[in-house]
């Protein structure tokens, strides 16, 4: 499924992949990638490889020099025009370093295990009363 420019712009850094087939010559939008979220069960299944991706953040923009298939990965070789480096990376630095805070206050409720695996928050908490979760969007 394509995704939108705000959620492009909290995946900058996140690798780009088209959501769809592609033709030559297209200047690549949002609308033409993927969803990070699902990357993690395709390449534990083996139907996506990452390796040599670029970022959503380098891509936007750029031109796709070969037509592509949907779920292709988008590398130095199939774009052209990309940005070097992804100009949001002080924001999304920051966001992480964050996060890591608020798992560990999380965890210390007895009983309540929460981890930050592959983009995903899981919460496991074995029994409780008056449970409040809150998690950043």
């Amino acid at each position: 499924m394509s995704i939108t420019a705000e959620t492009a712009k909290q995946h900058a850094n996140d690798p780009a992949v088209l959501c769809c087939r592609a033709e030559a010559g297209i200047t690549i939008e949002a609308a033409n990638l993927e969803d990070p979220a699902i990357f993690d069960e395709l390449v534990d299944s083996g139907l996506l490889s990452l390796e040599g991706c670029l970022k959503i953040g380098q891509v936007l923009g750029a031109k796709l020099t070969k037509t592509s298939d949907s779920l292709s990965p988008l590398t130095p070789d199939n774009v052209e025009g990309f940005k070097d480096a992804v100009e949001s990376e002080e924001e999304t630095k920051e966001e992480q370093a964050e996060a890591p805070a608020a798992v560990e206050a999380a965890a210390s409720v007895q009983g309540a295990v929460a981890t930050v695996k592959g983009g995903k928050v899981v919460i496991s908490i074995k029994e409780g009363k008056d449970i409040y979760l809150e998690l950043p969007v």
